[in-house]
């Protein structure tokens, strides 16, 4: 069985839909990729015309948190497999093997963690809105919480098992399934699967959703403490 078909009958129709096709994924990525240069080159012009602009080394964290969650999974499954490869860790009774997990893998978890990047676009063309560093540091806090389970996917990722892509399919479907369909009453419309149901989806996944409260609370806490410092 192909990794991908594995990993969809896990997932169903609960996963961003643009996981399921290698093409569309690739091409998210490459976006990404692009509005994150773009971000960069803007603020350092911007750098280069203002002689009294303040350092900005802080909008790069969500850039940094973004290459972990996407990358570091697929290095501690790396870490594991040499650990096994080396006697230092006894492996599982099934023994284990470097899977295309390893190589694959980070395209997803870079689409589903792709608030990241918006976070750090959004830092770096605005870093004067508001509070904007306090909820910087707090939406990428609460959107990192849900990534340890990716990190726990390490095991499966070099466990030489013949169903580990539907163990890793439901961890990426429990990520990616947007919370507005867990509140629909009844059957989860087909609306979610495609065109602008596939948008909703993903502006409604966890991450995002986390990500949006964490920065909306760290504005409000950072104009609070910003008030209460004027008045005293």
């Amino acid at each position: 069985m192909s990794i991908a078909k594995s990993r969809k009958q896990a997932q169903g129709d609960a996963v961003l839909p643009i996981l399921e096709n290698e093409s569309y994924k690739y091409w998210a990525v490459a976006v990404m990729l692009l509005a994150i240069l773009f971000a960069f080159a803007y603020r350092k012009a911007r750098d280069v015309v203002s002689a009294s602009s303040r350092p900005l080394a802080w909008t790069h964290v969500p850039l940094i948190a973004f290459a972990i969650v996407s990358l570091g999974p697929s290095a501690f499954a790396i870490m594991i497999y040499l650990g096994y490869k080396s006697g230092l860790i006894q492996p599982g009774p099934s023994g284990y093997r470097f899977s295309t997990f390893i190589r694959d893998l980070p395209f997803d978890f870079a689409v589903i963690n792709w608030p990241f990047v918006a976070l750090y676009v959004t830092c770096r063309l605005w870093p004067d809105f508001g509070a904007a560093r306090s909820a910087m540091w707090l939406s990428v806090a609460v959107m990192s919480l849900p990534n340890v389970l990716l990190f726990a996917l390490a095991p499966t990722m070099v466990a030489n098992v013949f169903d580990a892509g539907q163990g890793i399919g439901i961890v990426e479907a429990m990520l990616t399934f947007p919370i507005i369909a867990m509140l629909w009453p009844g059957p989860v419309p087909d609306i979610f699967d495609a065109g602008i149901g596939a948008v909703i989806s993903a502006l409604t996944a966890p991450i995002p959703v986390l990500g949006l409260l964490g920065w909306l609370a760290g504005q409000w806490m950072g104009r609070t403490v910003s008030k209460a410092a004027m008045r005293s």
